[in-house]
């Protein structure tokens, strides 16, 4: 009988064990218990930008900067190339080239390139050549390596926007001219005669004021001055090319400024060519677009009555005092009212990783959530 009685004993699961179990047990079964009071949740973990301090060390971060590289009359376009030549033009005409240096910008060459305003400016997708078009109703081209001027040509009209439409290697280095006072848009070899190769009269129906050349896509973009934004090839038939993710405009956001009634005033591809952005008028909204769908994935709203909202309630990251914020709103509003207001742009950092643009607080610098 003893030795049954220690066999039976033997069997048995030590009490231990069972608590062991069940406490296992307990914690598999039922739901989550809310965090007791005073204890916060856990966060969602905040994504971060891989090598965002590399990008953000490369970006301006004073609170002001004061560095004069002069020019005569009220500058107009700056355009820099990614051999670090710096293009600035000014209303008079003028137009000069400068060196970024380890040790500041340095002055190379300056030029009496035009009798009247420079209209605009454009440089090729291999960052080798510069094209000026201006009232006095003529395109000039320069060697930016050599500094020179090696084609002038005299328009039969007032032009309005240019851009090179040609990728680094094609044989003709293609250049685009729209008119200011129609939907005219020509196109030239920058390196020929002056004889439009092709016009475009059916593009658009108003005046093209922007063009924009993707050359990862091989892709123009122009915009007119009622806000209609276009994609084209730049070889005959000029039709939509095949490698977008759309087949009709109803598939994207394109019709977006025509709804609101705005007008971009600039359009910036990125440097990847997968996206652009654009800053607006009246509205005063930066967008960012998906470039092969046409899609809109971020707004920012710097209109006056947004920020004017803010400071009121105080919840402007960088407040004002009410009489700067009174002086800055003034200028604002004659900015609108004035022709200036065609030069308000928004563009990526080198990385593609920031949007910058002027508002009424500042200089905004903001990441941009892909």
């Amino acid at each position: 009988m003893p030795e049954d009685s220690n066999t039976n004993d033997n069997n048995k699961r030590p009490l231990e064990d069972n608590n062991a179990v069940d406490g296992e047990s307990d914690d598999d079964i039922g739901p989550m218990l809310p965090p007791p009071p005073g204890e916060d949740a856990p966060r969602k973990k905040k994504r971060t930008l891989a090598h965002e301090k590399l990008y953000l060390d490369q970006l301006p971060c004073a609170d002001m900067y004061e560095k004069s590289y002069m020019h005569r009359d009220v500058l107009s376009q700056v355009a820099v190339t990614k051999k670090d030549f710096i293009i600035t033009t000014s209303v008079d005409g003028h137009l000069k080239f400068w060196k970024k240096t380890a040790s500041g910008i340095e002055f190379v060459k300056h030029y009496k390139s035009h009798l009247s305003s420079i209209v605009d400016i454009s440089i090729s997708a291999n960052h080798e050549l510069l094209a000026t078009i201006s009232d006095d109703t003529t395109l000039k081209v320069y060697d930016i390596t050599n500094f020179d001027m090696i084609n002038m040509i005299k328009l039969r009209y007032k032009p309005k926007s240019v851009c090179w439409i040609h990728q680094s290697g094609q044989a003709q280095a293609l250049i685009a001219v729209s008119e200011a006072d129609n939907s005219n848009i020509h196109i030239y070899d920058g390196h020929a005669d002056g004889k439009p190769l092709h016009t475009l009269s059916k593009m658009h129906s108003k005046p093209v004021h922007i063009i924009e050349f993707n050359s990862r896509f091989n892709c123009v973009v122009s915009v007119d001055a009622i806000g209609m934004i276009e994609y084209w090839s730049p070889e005959a038939p000029f039709a939509l090319p095949d490698n977008l993710d759309f087949e009709l405009k109803s598939q994207t956001d394109l019709y977006e400024f025509r709804k609101k009634k705005s007008v971009p005033t600039c359009l910036t591809i990125s440097p990847d060519g997968l996206s652009f952005a654009t800053m607006s008028f009246p509205d005063r909204q930066v967008r960012l677009f998906k470039f092969l769908r046409g899609k809109m994935f971020r707004e920012y709203d710097e209109s006056l009555q947004a920020v004017s909202e803010m400071q009121q309630a105080g919840t402007t990251i960088h407040h004002l005092d009410d009489m700067e914020f009174g002086r800055r709103l003034a200028v604002e509003k004659e900015l609108e009212k004035s022709n200036q207001a065609r030069f308000v742009n928004a563009v990526f950092d080198n990385s593609g990783n920031f949007i910058i643009y002027g508002s009424l607080l500042g200089i905004k610098i903001n990441q941009i959530d892909l």
